[in-house]
C-alpha cells in the first residue's frame, strides 16, 4: 500500500539518494544530476511550492515536487520533478504522484498544470501522454563550450547594470517576451527581488549593452551549478565521435571540449536575456563577455533554455553550440491552455 504523505527535512538524503539512481534519458542517450547538500534548494527559489513523498511499508520509494505561479490572468502549477526508486517502478506510483499534484492543482483553482521533459526520457513521455497531458512545445538546451578567448572590438558600451538602469532593462525584456506563454511582465522592483533570490544569478551578474546612452541589449549570466552539477551517464553516440574527432584537431587548433561519459560538469546559464533586432551584434558581444569570463575562471560549459524560434539561436551559432531538446507538457485543469507557439521559459524551471 503506498502512502502519500508531505515531505519532512530528515527525507532530504533519501531523496538525493533516489536521484542518484534515477538518470533521465534511454540506453543511448542519459542525464544525471548532482544536487548537493538539499533537495529543497531549486524549490525555494520559488514563493509557493511542494514536496510529496511516496511510501511502501514505511520504505521512502519516491517524490514529487511542484509550484503554483501567477500569471498575468491565471495561476497555474509547473510540476518540476517526479522520481520513483528503480526497484519500485511499474507500480503506478508516478502516477499517484501525478495525481497528488493535479488535486492540488484543482484546488488552487489553477487554469492548467506542466511539466518540462528531456527528449531522450521516453518513459515520462509516455508516462504524462497516458494521463491526458499534450505535447505542446520542444524547447531549445543550447550548449557551448569556452574554448578559446574570444578578441572582442566592441561597439557598445558594455557594463554590469546599474541600479537607475533597471527599469529601462525591465523595459526591453518585458518587450522582447510580451505575448509569449508564461511570462508575466516584471516591474524594475519585482525583477530586482527574483533576480536577487536566484542562487548564483542577482543584479551583479545582469550586463547592459548600450547604444548611443540606451540600453538595445541586456541578459543575466547565472551560474546553475550552485544547485546542481550535470553528468551523461549515457553519452549520445554522435558526441562520442565528435569528442574524439575533436581530440585529434585539437592538437592543430582551439576547438569546443565536449565532457566524456561520467564527468560531472558545472553550467552557467544565460538567463533573461534581450535585444533590439537591429543590435543583434549587441547581444553577441554579451555572450563573448561571458565567454571570456568563462575561459578566465576555467568553468568552461555554458548556454541557454529557449524557445527555439528566439533570435538569440541565430546570435548563439557562432560559439559552435550544442543542441538538445525537453518538451513542454500540458494539461488542462479549470480553464484552457495558453497558445503555446511561442514561450517564455522562467530560468528556474529546467533544472533537471
Amino acid at each position: 500500500m503506498v502512502n502519500i504523505r508531505s515531505f519532512k527535512e530528515e527525507d532530504n538524503e533519501t531523496l538525493l539518494s533516489i536521484e542518484r539512481l534515477c538518470p533521465q534519458g534511454n540506453e543511448e542517450c542519459a542525464m544525471a544530476v548532482d544536487k548537493e547538500p538539499d533537495i529543497t534548494a531549486r524549490y525555494e527559489l520559488y514563493d509557493n511550492w511542494e514536496i510529496r513523498v511516496a511510501e511502501e511499508d514505511d520504505t521512502t520509494v519516491g517524490w514529487i515536487g511542484w509550484t503554483v505561479k501567477q500569471g498575468p490572468e491565471q495561476k497555474y502549477v509547473y510540476v518540476a520533478e517526479v522520481m520513483v526508486h528503480p526497484d519500485y517502478r511499474r507500480q503506478g506510483i508516478a502516477i499517484k504522484l501525478l495525481r497528488e499534484a493535479e488535486r492540488a492543482a484543482h484546488d488552487a483553482k489553477v487554469s492548467h498544470i506542466y511539466c518540462y521533459i528531456y527528449e531522450p526520457n521516453e518513459p515520462s513521455m509516455k508516462l504524462v501522454e497516458k494521463l491526458g497531458y499534450i505535447q505542446e512545445k520542444d524547447v531549445r538546451i543550447i550548449a557551448m563550450s569556452a574554448y578559446k578567448k574570444e578578441h572582442i572590438e566592441r561597439e557598445y558600451d558594455l557594463a554590469r547594470i546599474d541600479g537607475k538602469d533597471l527599469p529601462e532593462a525591465v523595459k526591453l525584456i518585458n518587450s522582447y517576451y510580451t505575448g509569449k506563454a508564461h511570462f508575466s511582465p516584471f516591474t524594475a522592483p519585482g525583477f530586482r527581488t527574483y533576480a536577487n533570490r536566484v542562487l548564483g544569478y542577482g543584479l551583479e551578474n545582469f550586463l547592459v549593452a548600450k547604444w548611443k546612452g540606451k540600453i538595445v541589449a541586456c541578459g543575466g549570466f547565472w551560474d546553475s551549478s550552485v544547485l546542481m552539477e550535470m553528468t551523461y551517464t549515457k553519452e549520445p553516440m554522435m558526441w562520442k565521435l565528435m569528442a574524439n574527432a575533436y581530440g585529434i584537431l585539437r592538437h592543430f587548433i582551439s576547438m569546443p571540449r565536449i565532457p566524456a561519459e561520467g564527468e560531472f560538469f558545472k553550467f552557467h546559464s544565460i538567463v533573461d536575456h534581450a535585444f533590439e533586432p537591429e543590435h543583434a551584434l549587441a547581444m553577441e558581444e554579451i555572450l563573448n563577455y561571458c565567454n571570456n569570463l568563462m575561459f578566465d575562471t576555467k568553468c568552461e560549459f555554458f548556454g541557454a533554455y529557449t524557445d527555439p524560434d528566439d533570435p538569440i539561436i541565430e546570435v548563439m551559432k557562432k560559439f559552435k553550440p550544442m543542441y538538445e531538446t525537453m518538451y513542454l507538457y500540458a494539461k488542462p485543469i479549470s480553464g484552457k491552455l495558453p497558445d503555446f507557439s511561442s514561450i517564455y521559459v522562467d530560468c528556474r524551471d529546467p533544472i533537471l
